[in-house]
């Protein structure tokens, strides 16, 4: 054991200041690999495997499967997502769930039904009139058009007796998209 610490002294002695920072250096490069470089190409490598994943054909039985072939077919898919009007007082439930939840009450309502003849839509007009603060009428629309799908916002109407008051009335037009089942 003393011979090898003998051997090591003389050796670090030889090699004096200029050994000491080449191995400082040896070493400071080496923890720069391990710390950057090493995960760096580890990730550059992951990419590139997701890239060529990303680059293969996707197969032709799956694009055709998902997309209509022409029109007539889109068409009819776009009126098979539209619910049918027997769901029609779900519907209506959900947005008047949607308004108690923001904590207004809604005492009357204009409802018309708007149809061609021939046509495989329907619309369901509602006008509420509401008087609540700006704040929950946004948050009433937004949580009622994510609860149900195929209803849309037509008009919306403000009107505010003083400029200092916090509460609005508001006249509130929805439409909700029915389809009919050929």
């Amino acid at each position: 054991m003393k011979q090898i610490q003998m051997i090591y002294l003389r050796s670090a002695a030889r090699l004096a200041w200029p050994g000491a920072l080449g191995l400082a250096l040896l070493l400071l490069v080496s923890a720069f690999y391990i710390a950057t470089l090493r995960p760096a190409g580890l990730r550059l490598q992951t990419l590139q495997q997701q890239l060529a994943l990303a680059r293969q054909p996707v197969p032709t039985s799956i694009t055709e499967a998902t997309a209509p072939a022409g029109p007539t077919e889109q068409l009819t898919s776009f009126y098979a997502l539209l619910p049918a009007s027997a769901e029609l007082p779900d519907l209506l439930g959900k947005i008047f769930a949607a308004a108690s939840a923001q904590g207004l009450q809604i005492d009357a309502g204009e409802y018309r039904v708007l149809q061609e003849s021939g046509d495989r839509l329907t619309q369901f007009q509602i006008t509420l009139p509401v008087r609540a603060s700006y704040p929950q009428l946004r948050k009433f629309v937004a949580l009622a058009m994510a609860q149900v799908s195929s209803l849309s916002l037509d008009s919306i109407q403000f009107e505010r007796k003083s400029v200092g008051e916090s509460v609005v009335n508001a006249k509130i037009r929805l439409t909700i998209q029915l389809g009919k089942k050929p």
